[in-house]
C-alpha cells in the first residue's frame, strides 16, 4: 500500500453543503470530503483502462482521504487536524482549556469538584478541528462565509423571480490536508498527476465559488497502537472515527450499530462507554438525474470502545463501506484519549487558548472606535450604547433617591412628582423638558395701576416649577429645584459622552420613583 499526501488550498469560497437538499436552511461541512478528489480524478475516467476504471473508483482499492483544516500553513512540520472527541466534557460554566475528561475512564461517583462537593455537569464538546501534538491540543481556525444569491433569467437577462438562495461557504485562503491511499503502487503518478493543479469542487463552480489549488506534501498524523487499554478493570479497544463511517447489516441495510467484526476485532462493543453522532443524508447523482441510496452512518469524531481480550495485529485504516470515497477512516487506540494518570479520567492533552480572543477588552471600551461597516455591527453598537445608559439611569435615580429622599416626605410632592413625569414623557428632548419645567414665560400687557403706573409688555413666568404652589413648595426651605437641575445637569453630561438619548428618560424614572417614595412618607 502507498500513501500520498496533498495539501488543497482555497483559492475562492467553497460550498459543500450538509444536505442535498434545495430548499430551506443550508450549513456547510467543516472539512471537503473526499469524494471532491475522486471528482477531480474522475473527470479523466474514459481515458483509464477497465480495470483501473475499477481500482481507482469503484472497489475500493485507491482510497480518497477527508481533507482537514491545518493550525499554521507556515511550520517546517505540518500535522492534520482530527475532529475532536466525541468522548470529551468538559464542565458547564468552564471553558475547554481550563479542564477536559475522557467520558470512559470518567467515574461520576468520584468527582467532587462540583458544588458542595458534588459531582460536576459535564457536556459533550462535538465542534472544531485540533491539532494533537507534543501534549497540547490546538484549535484550527476556521471561515464560514454566507450570501445570498439569485437565480438567472437568461432570456430576459435579469434575475428570476421567487429564486433566492442563501449559500454557506469555507472562506477563501483556507489550507487543508488530505491523503489518498492505493493498494497498486502503479497508480500513484497517475494519481498525482491528475490531483495536482488547479480544480474546481463543491457546488456552483460556473459561478465564482470552488476555485481549489492542490500541491503535493508531506505531514504527519496521529498513528493507531496495537494493544487493548484497561479501562474500570476490563480490557478494551478504543477505536477513534477520523472519518465518517457506512455500516450494513447482514441483509444490507444501512445500520447505526455496528458489531466488533466490523472493526477487525472480536468482542463486542460496549455501548455505555462508545459516544457516537449520527448522520444521514442522500446524496444526488448527476449522471441518472435521481438520489443514490441515503447514506446513513456514524458521524466523524465518534468514539467506539470494545470490550475484548486482545487486539489483533494488523489494524485496518478504513472499515465499512463506501471508503473509496473517504468514508471508515478510523484510528486505534490513539494517544489523544489516554488519561493523565492518577485522575478521574482527566486527558493529558491540554488544549491551548484560542489566538483570536483578545485580552485587555472590556464592555467599558470606547464604542466610538467599534466597526460600523454593516447594519449588523451599527446596531450592535447601538444596542450596547443603549445598555450602558439604562444601567446608569438606574444607578442615578437610585443615588438621588437615597440621599433627597428626606426633602420629600408628604403626599403633595407625590402629586407634584406625577405632574413632572407627565410633562416629560411629552418631551421630545431634553431642550424640550427644561423650558416645560424652568423657562416657558407668557407675554403679559400691564396697564397702569394707582401703585404701578408703568405701562409695557411684561414677561410672566409660566413653567411648571417656576410659579404657583409648586414653586412654592419647592423652594421651601431648601432649594428643591436646585437638586433636580443638578440630577438634570449630570444626566445630560453622559448623554453628550454615550451619544445615547438618555436624560428625558432618566427624569421619567426619578419621578416614578419620587412619587412612590413620597406616597410612603
Amino acid at each position: 500500500m502507498k500513501t500520498i499526501q496533498f495539501k488543497c488550498t482555497l483559492l475562492s469560497d467553497v460550498i459543500l453543503n450538509v444536505r442535498s437538499a434545495s430548499e430551506g436552511n443550508q450549513n456547510t461541512l467543516d472539512f471537503i470530503p473526499g469524494n471532491c478528489f475522486l471528482g477531480i480524478v474522475a473527470k479523466k475516467y474514459s481515458s483509464c483502462s477497465i480495470a483501473d476504471q475499477q481500482a481507482l473508483f469503484h472497489d475500493g482499492t485507491v482510497r480518497y482521504g477527508d481533507a482537514h483544516p491545518i493550525v499554521g500553513d507556515g511550520e517546517s512540520v505540518l500535522q492534520r487536524t482530527l475532529r475532536i472527541p466525541a468522548s470529551f466534557y468538559y464542565p458547564k460554566l468552564k471553558k475547554l482549556e481550563e479542564t477536559c475528561y475522557i467520558h470512559h475512564y470518567y467515574n461520576r461517583c468520584e468527582d467532587h469538584e462540583g458544588l458542595n462537593g458534588g459531582p460536576q455537569q459535564l457536556k459533550q464538546c462535538r465542534k472544531g478541528f485540533y491539532r494533537m501534538a507534543d501534549g497540547v491540543a490546538t484549535l484550527a481556525p476556521s471561515t464560514v462565509n454566507f450570501a445570498i444569491k439569485s437565480a438567472y433569467d437568461r432570456h430576459q437577462r435579469r434575475a428570476l423571480d421567487e429564486q433566492m438562495y442563501g449559500y454557506e461557504s469555507l472562506g477563501e485562503g483556507g489550507v487543508f490536508l488530505f491523503e489518498v491511499e492505493t493498494d497498486k503502487d502503479d497508480l500513484a503518478g497517475f494519481l498525482v498527476e491528475s490531483l495536482k493543479g488547479k480544480h474546481r469542487i463543491g457546488r456552483s463552480r460556473s459561478a465564482q465559488y470552488g476555485m481549489v489549488a492542490i500541491e503535493d506534501t508531506d505531514f504527519s498524523q496521529p498513528e493507531s497502537h496495537v494493544g487493548v487499554s484497561k479501562i474500570k478493570d476490563e480490557k478494551k479497544v478504543v477505536v477513534y472515527a477520523d472519518g465518517r463511517l457506512i455500516f450494513t447489516d447482514a441483509e444490507g441495510q444501512p445500520t447505526f450499530r455496528p458489531t466488533a467484526s466490523d472493526f477487525g476485532v472480536k468482542g463486542s462493543i460496549d455501548w455505555a462507554q462508545t459516544q457516537i453522532r449520527t448522520f444521514q443524508y442522500a446524496p444526488w447523482n448527476f449522471t441518472r438525474q435521481t438520489r443514490d441510496t441515503d447514506r446513513c452512518g456514524i458521524e466523524k469524531g465518534s468514539v467506539i470502545v470494545i470490550t475484548a481480550d486482545e487486539c489483533p495485529e494488523e489494524l485496518p485504516t478504513y472499515v465499512g463501506s463506501y471508503c473509496h470515497e473517504g468514508f471508515g477512516k478510523v484510528i486505534f487506540n490513539p494517544d489523544f484519549l489516554e488519561p493523565e494518570a492518577s485522575t478521574n479520567g482527566r486527558t493529558c492533552y491540554q488544549f491551548a487558548k484560542n489566538e483570536q480572543e483578545t485580552e485587555g477588552s472590556s464592555p467599558s471600551a470606547n464604542l466610538d472606535d467599534a466597526p460600523r461597516n454593516t447594519p449588523l455591527l451599527s446596531f450592535l453598537v447601538n444596542s450596547k450604547k443603549q445598555e450602558l445608559a439604562t444601567s446608569y439611569i438606574y444607578g442615578k435615580v437610585n443615588e438621588f433617591a437615597d440621599k433627597n429622599q428626606s426633602q420629600f416626605n408628604s403626599d403633595l410632592f407625590a402629586s407634584q412628582w406625577g405632574a413632572i413625569r407627565a410633562i416629560a414623557m411629552r418631551c421630545a428632548d431634553i431642550g424640550q423638558l427644561r423650558y416645560e419645567l424652568f423657562e416657558r414665560t407668557v407675554t403679559v400687557h400691564h396697564s397702569p395701576t394707582p401703585t404701578d403706573p408703568i405701562d409695557e409688555d411684561r414677561e410672566m413666568p409660566t413653567a411648571y416649577l417656576s410659579h404657583g404652589v409648586a414653586k412654592e413648595k419647592w423652594e421651601k426651605g431648601t432649594n428643591r429645584v436646585n437638586l433636580l437641575k443638578a440630577f438634570i445637569d449630570e444626566v445630560e453630561r453622559k448623554e453628550r459622552e454615550l451619544g445615547v438619548r438618555m436624560a428625558v428618560e432618566a427624569v421619567v424614572n426619578l419621578a416614578s420613583e419620587m412619587a412612590k417614595i413620597s406616597k410612603k412618607k
